[in-house]
Protein backbone atom coordinates (compact mmCIF):
# COMPACT_ATOMS: atom_id res chain seq x y z
CA UNK A 1 0.00 0.00 0.00
CA UNK A 2 2.79 2.50 0.42
CA UNK A 3 4.15 1.79 -2.68
CA UNK A 4 1.17 2.66 -4.56
CA UNK A 5 0.53 5.77 -2.44
CA UNK A 6 3.94 6.70 -3.25
CA UNK A 7 3.61 6.19 -6.69
CA UNK A 8 0.01 7.93 -7.01
CA UNK A 9 1.27 11.00 -4.97
CA UNK A 10 1.94 12.91 -8.81
CA UNK A 11 -1.88 12.43 -9.11
CA UNK A 12 -4.15 13.55 -6.24
CA UNK A 13 -7.18 12.20 -7.72
CA UNK A 14 -5.13 8.68 -8.31
CA UNK A 15 -4.35 8.91 -4.86
CA UNK A 16 -7.47 10.05 -3.33
CA UNK A 17 -9.61 7.35 -5.27
CA UNK A 18 -7.07 4.18 -4.86
CA UNK A 19 -5.62 4.75 -1.20
CA UNK A 20 -8.80 6.52 0.38
CA UNK A 21 -9.04 10.19 1.90
CA UNK A 22 -7.60 9.21 5.48
CA UNK A 23 -4.14 8.94 5.18
CA UNK A 24 -2.90 9.65 1.78
CA UNK A 25 -5.84 12.10 0.49
CA UNK A 26 -5.07 13.92 3.85
CA UNK A 27 -1.32 14.11 3.14
CA UNK A 28 -1.76 15.33 -0.43
CA UNK A 29 -4.12 18.30 1.00
CA UNK A 30 -2.13 19.36 3.77
CA UNK A 31 0.98 19.55 0.71
CA UNK A 32 -1.48 21.24 -2.01
CA UNK A 33 -2.97 23.33 0.90
CA UNK A 34 0.43 25.52 1.91
CA UNK A 35 1.48 25.82 -1.76
CA UNK A 36 -2.06 27.54 -2.62
CA UNK A 37 -2.81 29.14 0.43
CA UNK A 38 1.10 30.69 0.99
CA UNK A 39 0.68 32.18 -2.17
CA UNK A 40 -2.21 34.79 -1.72
CA UNK A 41 -0.94 35.17 2.21
CA UNK A 42 2.97 36.38 0.74
CA UNK A 43 1.37 39.11 -1.46
CA UNK A 44 -0.55 40.66 1.40
CA UNK A 45 1.91 40.13 4.16
CA UNK A 46 4.72 41.73 1.91
CA UNK A 47 2.23 44.50 0.95
CA UNK A 48 1.26 45.37 4.35
CA UNK A 49 4.89 46.20 5.91
CA UNK A 50 6.12 48.26 3.38
CA UNK A 51 3.39 51.45 4.50
CA UNK A 52 4.36 50.91 7.50
CA UNK A 53 8.42 50.59 7.48
CA UNK A 54 8.81 53.95 6.38
CA UNK A 55 6.69 55.42 8.85
CA UNK A 56 9.02 54.66 11.60
CA UNK A 57 12.36 57.36 10.79
CA UNK A 58 16.07 55.88 11.09
CA UNK A 59 16.62 57.08 14.44
CA UNK A 60 14.05 54.84 16.02
CA UNK A 61 15.53 51.70 13.96
CA UNK A 62 18.99 51.93 12.37
CA UNK A 63 22.00 51.25 15.04
CA UNK A 64 23.92 53.48 13.16
CA UNK A 65 24.97 56.49 14.96
CA UNK A 66 25.81 58.70 12.08
CA UNK A 67 21.71 57.97 10.17
CA UNK A 68 20.09 58.08 13.60
CA UNK A 69 21.94 61.42 14.23
CA UNK A 70 20.89 62.66 10.83
CA UNK A 71 17.07 60.90 11.38
CA UNK A 72 17.20 63.13 14.78
CA UNK A 73 18.38 66.60 12.86
CA UNK A 74 15.50 66.16 10.26
CA UNK A 75 13.18 65.78 13.49
CA UNK A 76 14.36 68.35 15.80
CA UNK A 77 14.94 71.58 14.21
CA UNK A 78 17.41 72.83 16.87
CA UNK A 79 19.93 70.22 15.96
CA UNK A 80 22.28 72.40 13.85
CA UNK A 81 25.35 70.22 13.17
CA UNK A 82 25.77 66.21 13.13
CA UNK A 83 29.46 66.00 13.38
CA UNK A 84 30.33 61.72 12.96
CA UNK A 85 32.93 60.72 15.97
CA UNK A 86 36.19 59.05 15.04
CA UNK A 87 39.42 58.09 16.60
CA UNK A 88 40.86 61.54 16.29
CA UNK A 89 38.07 63.79 17.47
CA UNK A 90 36.20 61.70 20.56
CA UNK A 91 37.14 63.38 23.21
CA UNK A 92 36.30 60.68 25.49
CA UNK A 93 39.39 58.47 23.53
CA UNK A 94 37.01 55.46 24.18
CA UNK A 95 35.99 55.09 20.51
CA UNK A 96 36.92 51.44 18.58
CA UNK A 97 39.02 50.62 22.39
CA UNK A 98 37.97 47.17 23.59
CA UNK A 99 34.86 47.20 25.44
CA UNK A 100 34.01 50.15 24.56
CA UNK A 101 31.70 52.17 21.78
CA UNK A 102 32.59 51.55 18.43
CA UNK A 103 30.46 54.07 16.84
CA UNK A 104 29.51 57.76 17.56
CA UNK A 105 28.23 60.98 16.63
CA UNK A 106 27.49 64.11 18.07
CA UNK A 107 24.37 66.65 17.53
CA UNK A 108 24.41 70.60 18.35
CA UNK A 109 21.74 71.72 19.91
CA UNK A 110 21.23 75.54 19.08
CA UNK A 111 19.50 76.09 22.60
CA UNK A 112 23.04 75.26 24.45
CA UNK A 113 25.48 77.75 25.14
CA UNK A 114 28.42 76.21 23.75
CA UNK A 115 31.94 77.41 24.29
CA UNK A 116 34.56 76.59 21.10
CA UNK A 117 36.54 74.06 23.45
CA UNK A 118 33.47 72.08 24.45
CA UNK A 119 31.82 72.22 20.75
CA UNK A 120 35.90 71.28 19.66
CA UNK A 121 35.48 68.10 22.22
CA UNK A 122 32.17 67.31 20.97
CA UNK A 123 31.03 67.72 24.51
CA UNK A 124 27.31 66.21 25.24
CA UNK A 125 27.18 69.92 27.35
CA UNK A 126 26.86 71.51 23.57
CA UNK A 127 23.85 69.18 22.28
CA UNK A 128 23.48 64.82 22.53
CA UNK A 129 25.71 61.95 21.33
CA UNK A 130 24.72 58.78 20.60
CA UNK A 131 27.07 56.04 21.54
CA UNK A 132 27.00 51.97 20.20
CA UNK A 133 28.16 49.60 21.96
CA UNK A 134 28.02 46.00 21.20
CA UNK A 135 25.29 44.76 23.60
CA UNK A 136 21.67 46.55 25.24
CA UNK A 137 23.67 45.77 28.58
CA UNK A 138 27.04 47.41 27.56
CA UNK A 139 25.03 50.24 26.70
CA UNK A 140 22.70 50.63 29.74
CA UNK A 141 25.91 50.25 32.24
CA UNK A 142 27.25 53.52 30.37
CA UNK A 143 24.33 55.02 31.26
CA UNK A 144 24.49 54.06 34.73
CA UNK A 145 28.19 55.02 35.29
CA UNK A 146 27.53 58.24 33.82
CA UNK A 147 24.50 58.93 35.95
CA UNK A 148 26.31 57.57 39.10
CA UNK A 149 29.06 59.68 38.12
CA UNK A 150 26.98 62.98 37.70
CA UNK A 151 25.04 62.15 41.30
CA UNK A 152 28.50 61.78 43.20
CA UNK A 153 29.68 64.79 41.16
CA UNK A 154 26.79 67.46 41.24
CA UNK A 155 29.40 70.00 40.06
CA UNK A 156 29.90 68.20 36.96
CA UNK A 157 26.05 69.09 36.15
CA UNK A 158 23.32 66.63 34.69
CA UNK A 159 22.57 64.38 31.57
CA UNK A 160 19.28 62.37 30.18
CA UNK A 161 20.44 59.12 29.09
CA UNK A 162 18.05 56.81 26.96
CA UNK A 163 19.33 53.23 25.92
CA UNK A 164 17.88 51.68 22.91
CA UNK A 165 18.71 48.60 21.99
CA UNK A 166 22.47 48.98 21.97
CA UNK A 167 22.30 52.70 21.46
CA UNK A 168 22.98 55.15 24.08
CA UNK A 169 21.90 58.75 23.57
CA UNK A 170 22.74 61.56 25.99
CA UNK A 171 21.42 64.84 25.74
CA UNK A 172 22.79 67.41 27.64
CA UNK A 173 20.86 68.09 31.07
CA UNK A 174 20.85 72.18 30.93
CA UNK A 175 17.84 71.10 27.91
CA UNK A 176 14.27 71.55 29.70
CA UNK A 177 12.72 68.23 30.60
CA UNK A 178 10.11 68.52 27.63
CA UNK A 179 12.83 69.44 24.81
CA UNK A 180 14.75 66.04 26.47
CA UNK A 181 11.61 64.49 26.09
CA UNK A 182 11.58 65.49 22.33
CA UNK A 183 14.89 63.32 21.47
CA UNK A 184 13.90 60.30 23.62
CA UNK A 185 10.66 59.92 21.75
CA UNK A 186 12.11 60.81 18.26
CA UNK A 187 14.96 58.22 19.38
CA UNK A 188 12.70 55.70 20.42
CA UNK A 189 10.20 55.90 18.31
Amino acid sequence: MKRTAAAAVPVLLVLVTACGSSSSGGAASTSAAPASSSTPSAAPTSSSPSPTAPALPASATSDDPQAVAVSLKEQIPQITRVIQVTESNDSNNLIGRPGKYDAASFMKDSRMPCTAQNLKDLDTSCGAKIERWASTADAQARADYIQKNLKALPMLGTEYDYVRDNLLLRVAGDLKPSQAKAYEKAFVG
